[in-house]
């Protein structure tokens, strides 16, 4: 489980409250696996992908419009982690196996996660504040 106090603050507050609200899912997700709920997992991975799919649009928007020096580097990793939830969907809609969603969890969502907003969205946060009316 992801706790809030391990996710990296920002300096745009809306950033900070959407990444909480990912983390609250992941946490969700991570319960369901558990609990071998098979449904519910699919439903979650579901959820977390829609969500993720409008975080970064937003994301991206933000850039786009404060001029981002970095936007396709920070783009194309959105793009990569969306291709990756987008496989896991479909992997667990064909096999149902929740213990690779925990392992896909806390061999790879959470690290990720926490390491992509302490690097690429710090900097892309400061960058939006110091150069946009955001």
């Amino acid at each position: 489980m992801i706790t809030q106090d391990q996710l990296p603050m920002v300096a745009i507050p809306s950033m900070n409250d959407t990444h909480l609200e990912e983390m609250l899912i992941i946490n969700k997700l991570e319960s369901a696996a558990r609990s071998n709920k098979v449904e519910e997992v699919l439903a979650t991975i579901k959820e977390l992908l829609a969500h993720t799919e409008i975080h970064f649009a937003n994301e991206n928007e933000l850039m786009i419009k404060a001029d981002f020096p970095d936007l396709a580097a920070h783009k194309a990793e959105h793009d990569r982690h969306l291709h990756e939830l987008n496989s896991l969907v479909k992997y667990f809609s064909e096999r149902g196996e929740s213990n690779a969603i925990l392992a896909y969890i806390e061999g790879n969502l959470i690290g990720w996660s926490i390491h992509h907003i302490e690097t690429m969205d710090a900097d892309m946060a400061k960058y939006v504040k110091e150069n946009s009316n955001t």
